[in-house]
């Protein structure tokens, strides 16, 4: 799979299958504010994808690799 297949299927395939694609996974207004912020560009290289910095679930951060913090649950 390319990039873009990868990011699909960690973002609007699920959303979709779980019948969330209007509220889940994608940025826009009024959607859910679920994010993962990555350090690289998985364009340049798919193993970016692990490449974790900030997480974010319905805007609120529960993982920062630079606090050094454990994501919550």
């Amino acid at each position: 799979m390319d990039w873009r297949q990868i990011l699909a299927s960690l973002t609007t395939a699920p959303a979709g299958f779980f019948g969330e694609g209007s509220q889940r996974g994608r940025i826009e207004p009024g959607a859910v504010a679920d994010l993962v912020i990555l350090g690289t560009s998985p364009e340049q290289d798919a193993t970016a994808f692990a490449d974790v910095v900030h997480t974010l679930r319905a805007g609120e951060p529960i993982y920062s690799r630079e606090a050094g913090a454990e994501p919550s649950r």
